[in-house]
């Protein structure tokens, strides 16, 4: 059976729009486009999926989709979202300004509303794509591992290096294996990503990547039937 993922956040751009009287700015991002609709998040709320010509109850209009870019009209002005863009922002005047989206606001915005919904596979087991240090893998969902568990030839392809004064024993369903203990800088699943992981790199070859508890545990996770629901705590 082949896998059902829902990204909401895969990308990300921002936009701060004065309102005209002035008394208050929208903030709007376009988090995604999936099957010809737009994903957008305006003013901290739940991300929604919007089709070309349809509004939010926010009152944003999605004017049309074209690549990577979304036209919108909010409150009879029209505004180009680009994934990736800066952010606009209201000036003392009142108008529209641009400056940088820095890291920690960057931050804060990619954990709004972040999920991913995972179907199972015939066997029952919740697989999905993903990255380590910017490399793509293949992660399995896995309660009873307590840390992000890597085979060794995918460790090798990750550039890992194993420390052999970091190395210790485990036993497994086949016995005693070599383990090194690593630290991933980065493993993103989804629009999630989550820094300085602890792993633990297997001697064995596996076919999938491990995701652990040291990962699960800082999101929100709900299981209904065949779905999996995976959202990081703000």
């Amino acid at each position: 059976m082949p896998m059902r993922v829902s990204v909401l956040l895969p990308g990300l751009a921002l936009l701060v729009i004065a309102s005209l009287d002035g008394a208050r700015a929208t903030e709007l991002a376009l988090s995604g486009i999936v099957g010809g609709r737009a994903v957008l998040v305006v003013d901290n709320g739940p991300p929604q999926l919007l089709a070309v010509g349809k509004s939010t109850p926010d009152g944003v209009r999605l004017l049309s989709l074209e690549g990577d870019t979304a036209i919108i009209e909010l409150e009879g002005r029209r505004q180009t979202l680009r994934m990736g863009e800066r952010v606009v922002r209201r000036d003392d005047a009142g108008g529209a300004g641009v400056g940088a989206l820095t890291g920690e606001e960057a931050r804060k915005i990619l954990a709004r509303g972040v999920e991913i919904t995972i179907e199972s596979n015939a066997s029952g087991h919740f697989l999905t794509d993903g990255e380590i240090n910017g490399r793509r893998v293949h992660f399995l969902v896995d309660t009873g591992a307590s840390v992000v568990a890597i085979g060794r030839s995918t460790a090798q392809g990750l550039g890992l290096e194993l420390d052999d004064e970091q190395m210790s024993k485990a036993h497994t369903a086949g016995g005693v294996v070599n383990t090194w203990r690593v630290t991933l800088k980065s493993l993103k699943i989804g629009g999630m990503r989550f820094d300085n992981i602890d792993a633990a790199v297997v001697q064995a070859d596996m076919p999938q990547v491990l995701l652990g508890m040291n990962v699960l545990e800082r999101m929100e996770m709900r299981r209904d039937g065949k779905l999996m629901r995976l959202k990081k705590k703000l």
